[in-house]
């Protein structure tokens, strides 16, 4: 059984199609409210759905935070999907997601950019730039792997800089010779483009991958 980390702040909109795109998958889920102030928590437990609240006293963004939080209450020996609030499953499923050869595997968008990459394996540095968290699975392995290295799977430090909190842990993931594909056998809502960010974004990850292999 395969367990679900769905984070989301004042999406409780989404929950129904959320829970409707996923209802057929033999899944434990466990929903992250970020400092909500919508009608989500009350859907839940109308609901009988599995929550929890990051600390009210939080600012800014926190979606490592919140991540990492839906983490520590998943099953310590089953594999984890990461969805994010609003980013329901709109085409496809799940289904073909098992078996799964690599050790990750992004989801893609309606619309998405990753979708023109050809030849992934031998791109990995490629799709680890693309490295999106609002659709990530990770075998339980992996998941170990990162904790072992880093001790926390979603690099908090990084939050705060938009662009760069995923593929940030999408370095790691190279660095410890991780596998990881696009899964192409459904589509979640939104679309994901080519995007610049900051300088200092930039620069923060690129000490960031400086330490790392530094450490060889």
């Amino acid at each position: 059984m395969i367990n679900i980390v769905i984070i989301g702040q004042n999406e409780g909109e989404s929950i129904e199609k959320m829970l409707q795109s996923i209802s057929h998958v033999d899944s434990r889920r466990i929903w992250v409210l970020d400092r909500c102030t919508d009608s989500s928590e009350k859907y839940l437990e109308e609901t009988g759905e599995l929550y929890v609240k990051t600390p009210g006293k939080l600012t800014g963004r926190q979606t490592s935070t919140a991540r990492n939080l839906g983490l520590s209450l998943c099953d310590p020996e089953c594999d984890v999907l990461f969805l994010d609030g609003d980013r329901f499953i709109t085409s496809g499923d799940l289904a073909n997601l098992y078996p799964w050869e690599k050790d990750i595997a992004l989801l893609l968008l309606e619309y998405d950019a990753r979708d023109e990459i050809i030849n992934y394996e031998k791109h990995y540095r490629t799709i680890h730039n693309f490295f999106y968290s609002c659709g990530v699975f990770f075998k339980r392995e992996a998941i170990n792997k990162i904790l072992a290295y880093q001790g926390e799977l979603f690099p908090v430090e990084l939050q705060t800089h938009w662009g760069v909190e995923d593929v940030g842990l999408g370095d790691v993931c190279y660095y410890l010779g991780l596998t990881c594909d696009i899964y192409k056998g459904c589509r979640l809502n939104g679309e994901f483009n080519l995007f610049d960010v900051s300088a200092e974004a930039m620069k923060i990850r690129f000490d960031r991958i400086n330490r790392i292999w530094n450490q060889q």
